[in-house]
């Protein structure tokens, strides 16, 4: 097992069986060359509780374990629809959870790997809702919730989100580009892979002489791909 892999959006629902199906074809086709798989983020289309939603989701927590167990290291970035991913999930998976922003070295290659809402600044609304559900105190109060009312939130929320999803112009919902070569300067890279906005891309950008990549992995609902790093090559590739 040599290869390193990246994936991003897979958007998993129990009602939606063909998204399932291809996660763990994916899983079962690659696994015996993943050294390590990075998933960065919104793995499931919600997730409101570590014991519910396992219950629901058990096919894919023994897809995870089992690739675990045969050496792959997997490890776990926050989404903006998962990020109630707890220990109880990364203990029966053996996964480990990342910081929303993390450097990863490939070789002598310094990689930024991160969800991608944080670079999405020019959406203001969505940036303050962020800090507000992430809130220790908000979170406190959920958790104290039962499951139904917790659903209830829960997709009163995702209605409430796609319907202003719906009205915004394209480029409020993409990444900002100031925002963009700020963190190639803070964490000091030269390449940022994420998913997030579900625009599948390889975007070159060269500034100060010196040439910034950033790679966009796409949502597996209408455009799934993944990113491998062979051979010292990191490769956007179609599902």
């Amino acid at each position: 097992m040599n290869n390193i892999y990246f994936i991003s959006d897979i958007h998993l629902d129990p009602n939606n069986s063909e998204v399932t199906d291809k996660f763990i074809n994916f899983i079962l086709e690659k696994s015996p060359d993943m050294k390590e798989l990075y998933i960065l983020g919104d793995l499931f289309e919600f997730w409101i509780d570590d014991k519910y939603d396992i219950e629901q989701n058990n096919i894919i927590i023994k897809t995870l374990n089992n690739i675990s167990k045969k050496g792959t290291k997997v490890f776990l970035t926050h989404g903006n629809r998962d990020f109630l991913i707890g220990k109880k999930f990364t203990k029966i998976t053996n996964i480990e959870i990342l910081p929303e922003n993390y450097i990863l070295y490939l070789n002598d290659t310094r990689i930024l790997i991160t969800h991608g809402d944080l670079l999405c600044t020019d959406d203001i609304d969505y940036q303050k809702f962020r800090k507000f559900i992430r809130n220790k105190l908000t979170l406190k109060i959920f958790n104290l919730l039962n499951n139904n009312i917790k659903n209830k939130v829960a997709s009163y929320l995702r209605g409430k989100s796609k319907k202003i999803t719906s009205q915004k112009p394209d480029n409020i919902m993409d990444v900002n580009y100031k925002t963009v070569l700020s963190f190639f300067e803070k964490f000091k890279t030269n390449i940022i892979i994420h998913g997030h906005t579900h625009r599948k891309n390889i975007h070159e950008t060269e500034n100060g002489g010196e040439k910034y990549f950033r790679y966009v992995l796409g949502d597996w609902h209408n455009a799934p791909s993944y990113i491998i790093y062979k051979n010292n090559k990191i490769e956007l590739i179609d599902i």
